[in-house]
């Protein structure tokens, strides 16, 4: 039996692929599942975004799959079902499955309104799942009630089979790395690839949709089985690793296990490693990282969310702020390069709390920023209150990167968000950034070839702003960002639903603001 896994093309930065591609690392942990019971093929689309269609046809007839799947998150749904049609095109007989984060929380509203472009649905942790799925298929079954975590079409309509519960992780088999179709995953031009050390988080943070998937739950990784998994992915080439874990500094002594087996196996000198973290917990343990530094850890993409007292209680993420200043000086001393995360948008956010949080990246000249939007995902509790409140403003799921304003709040449009947002960016410009960023003193090259191309850009957007006018470069910009995760031969919408023509930009739009969106599954 032939299988071919598809990951999708859409990233949740649109300009990240032009230094990060990096691997699907759940679509190499199903191959890792079901290569004793299939001959399996992981097509990475991020490696073809520019000619997605054609990647696509390639894949099909190189592979020939007797079994087609796709995994997708919320902003990538519209691309899958896009992938999905391409396919049934080229062959109408081939059965596809589709897993992931959306599908998992969405299958009911997937199932009634696209039940004819997907034969099965994956739901959870795919692994067990799938493989069950795989053996059933290979079996010649055509019903499928006992296998838990699937929804299948049964003629006409969809059935979906109860919850798996959540996977035992030390059953849960290595990811086949070799399973890959293409290759080409870098970061800063060095050979590049993902792994996990744990699943799920306890924090209530009502923004965020992973318990969702995972229930308000936690469990690790035997520390055997992560570095088995790195010395893998070192073998085939690997040079710098990123942990995908949603929190892993969540269970103190998990984090600083890692740190010991990494330096203990040697790993810590042949491979650069990074992770996301919460502030909570590198703020816990003054030590944890100094020992992260000493097992190769460069980089930490760090959750800051906001610098505003109400606006972290909104988030339910706690005051945070003097926590997070005390992290920042101890991750720069431990040279430390260090990607901030930004939440924007929050209710009752005004031009001024958005002012506050580019002056906060400005003084503390971080190495490089994720500024997202607050985005109404699917089944989130922020997404309940934002409905009650009247302020989500776009159901365009394609917009649901954290990219782009997708709500409004009761002082700005979401196109006065978007616009603030690309105004004050900081875009490494300054000489406090210079001499104070990490970066710059550890990875001169990688950095000086970034900045070299976002100064680039900074002089186009300069010359549109004196010669045309700054509503020119920002229409410009959004086309750009709009546009890049377009496969399809879509044309970008650049219009805001909340937005009134006649009101300028960066400032509040008039009474179409108060319009009352549709009602959406919350």
């Amino acid at each position: 039996m032939k299988i071919l896994l598809f990951s999708m093309p859409d990233g949740t930065h649109p300009l990240y692929p032009r230094f990060c591609r990096p691997p699907n690392l759940g679509l190499t942990s199903l191959a890792g599942s079901v290569k004793d019971e299939a001959e399996v093929k992981v097509a990475d689309l991020i490696l073809r975004r520019d000619d997605v269609q054609k990647a696509v046809v390639e894949a099909l007839e190189t592979v020939r799959p007797d079994l087609v799947g796709l995994s997708c998150m919320t902003f990538q749904y519209w691309t899958a079902r896009k992938i999905a049609e391409l396919i049934r095109r080229w062959n109408p007989n081939v059965p596809i499955i589709l897993g992931g984060y959306h599908p998992t929380i969405m299958h009911e509203t997937i199932a009634r309104e696209d039940g004819a472009l997907f034969d099965f649905i994956c739901r959870g942790e795919g692994e067990v799942t799938f493989r069950e799925f795989v053996r059933a298929l290979k079996a010649g079954r055509t019903r499928f009630e006992n296998l838990l975590g699937l929804s299948w079409r049964d003629g006409t309509e969809f059935r979906h089979n109860p919850d798996r519960p959540l996977l035992a992780l030390e059953d849960v088999p290595l990811p086949d790395r070799r399973s890959r179709l293409w290759k080409g995953y870098r970061i800063h031009g060095m050979g590049f690839d993902t792994a996990e050390t744990s699943r799920g988080c306890t924090l209530p943070c009502n923004f965020c949709s992973i318990t969702q998937m995972y229930g308000r739950t936690f469990r690790t990784y035997p520390i055997g089985r992560i570095l088995d998994d790195l010395e893998e992915a070192a073998r085939l080439g690997a040079k710098e690793i990123f942990f995908t874990d949603d929190n892993i500094t969540l269970v103190e002594g998990h984090l600083e296990a890692l740190c010991d087996g990494l330096i203990e196996r040697g790993l810590n000198k042949r491979l650069r490693l990074s992770t996301q973290a919460s502030v909570s917990g590198l703020g816990r343990d003054g030590g944890t990282i100094e020992r992260m530094a000493r097992a190769g850890f460069n980089l930490v993409f760090l959750g800051i969310e906001n610098v505003s007292k109400r606006n972290l209680l909104t988030y339910k993420k706690g005051d945070i702020t003097g926590m997070t200043r005390g992290v920042l000086q101890e991750l720069r001393r431990n040279r430390m390069m260090i990607m901030g995360g930004f939440i924007l948008g929050s209710p009752d956010d005004s031009a001024e709390d958005l002012l506050e949080q580019f002056r906060f990246m400005e003084e503390e000249a971080l190495d490089s920023y994720l500024v997202q939007v607050l985005t109404p995902y699917p089944k989130v509790q922020m997404t309940s209150d934002l409905e009650a409140q009247g302020l989500i403003v776009n159901r365009d799921l394609r917009r649901y990167s954290g990219h782009f304003a997708n709500v409004r709040t009761r002082h700005l449009s979401s196109r006065d968000i978007d616009f603030l947002r690309w105004k004050h960016f900081p875009y490494y410009r300054s000489v406090r950034w210079f001499f104070k960023a990490t970066g710059p003193r550890v990875f001169p090259l990688a950095v000086a070839k970034e900045v070299f191309a976002r100064f680039c850009e900074g002089i186009v957007e300069k010359l549109r702003k004196r010669f045309i006018s700054e509503e020119y470069a920002f229409m410009k910009y959004m086309e750009r960002y709009l546009s890049a995760n377009l496969f399809f031969g879509e044309k970008p919408d650049l219009t805001w639903p909340d937005h009134s023509a006649a009101a300028p930009s960066g400032q509040r739009a008039n009474n179409s603001a108060e319009a009352k969106p549709q009602p959406v599954d919350a």
